[in-house]
C-alpha cells in the first residue's frame, strides 16, 4: 500500500499560526504516513519585497514544528536554487519515494490560479491538490481535487512584517518561540 505523503509550500516568510492552523486541520483529517513543509527558494507567483534568506525561514518553520508536535521539512526546492515549480519538485520527489501517493496543500488564491502554474495539466496526473478555503466559508474544487473548510483566520505573513516595522505586537500571530527568535534576529525590522 503506497504511504499518503502531504506537502505543504510556501515561503513561509515568516511561518504564522494560520498556517500552522491549515497544517493541523489538513494533517488531522486526512492523517497521512508523512507531513513535509516544503519552503520554496523563490516562488514564481509571490512577491519577494522583505524576503528572507531560507536559513533563517528554515528555523522559523523548525520551531513551529516543535509547536505543532509533527512535521519535517522537506529541502528540496531550497537546494535547487532559483525559481521554484512544484512540477518539478514532484518529478524529483515522485524519483525518490516512488511508492507514495503525494498531496499538495494549496489556498483558494493559489486554486484561483492554477491555469498560470507550469505545467498543470500534468501536474494534476501528478499529485491529488487539497484545497483549502481563504477567504470564503467554503471552496468548491474540480472533482478529483479534496477541498477542507478550516476556521477562518485572516493573518498573511506580509500583514506580520508590516506590523514588525510599524513596532506593533505580533503576539499570537506567530508561535511564540517565532515571535522570540524573529525580535532576537531583528527580522523584518527595516
Amino acid at each position: 500500500m503506497p504511504k499518503k505523503v502531504i506537502l505543504y509550500g510556501g515561503q513561509f516568510n515568516p511561518i504564522h499560526t494560520a498556517h500552522m492552523m491549515v497544517a493541523s486541520e489538513v494533517f488531522h483529517k486526512i492523517q497521512p504516513d508523512e507531513f513535509y513543509f516544503l519552503p520554496s527558494y523563490m516562488a514564481p507567483l509571490k512577491d519577494h519585497k522583505d524576503f528572507l534568506d531560507a536559513p533563517q525561514r528554515i528555523k522559523m518553520i523548525e520551531l513551529a514544528i516543535d509547536t505543532l508536535g509533527f512535521g519535517k521539512i522537506s529541502y528540496e526546492e531550497i537546494e535547487r536554487k532559483g525559481q521554484s515549480y512544484t512540477y518539478d519538485t514532484l518529478l524529483s520527489l515522485i524519483h525518490s519515494q516512488p511508492n507514495s501517493d503525494f498531496y499538495f496543500i494549496i489556498g483558494t488564491d493559489q486554486y484561483n490560479q492554477l491555469d498560470r502554474w507550469y505545467n498543470i495539466d500534468e501536474l494534476k496526473q501528478l499529485i491529488t491538490f487539497i484545497v483549502v478555503n481563504r477567504e470564503k466559508e467554503v471552496q468548491q474544487v474540480e472533482d478529483n481535487m479534496i477541498s477542507i473548510t478550516i476556521p477562518r483566520m485572516d493573518i498573511s505573513s506580509s500583514m506580520i512584517r508590516e506590523r514588525i516595522k510599524a513596532k506593533q505586537s505580533i503576539q499570537i500571530l506567530v508561535p511564540q518561540s517565532v515571535e522570540h527568535y524573529i525580535r532576537e534576529e531583528g527580522l523584518y525590522e527595516n
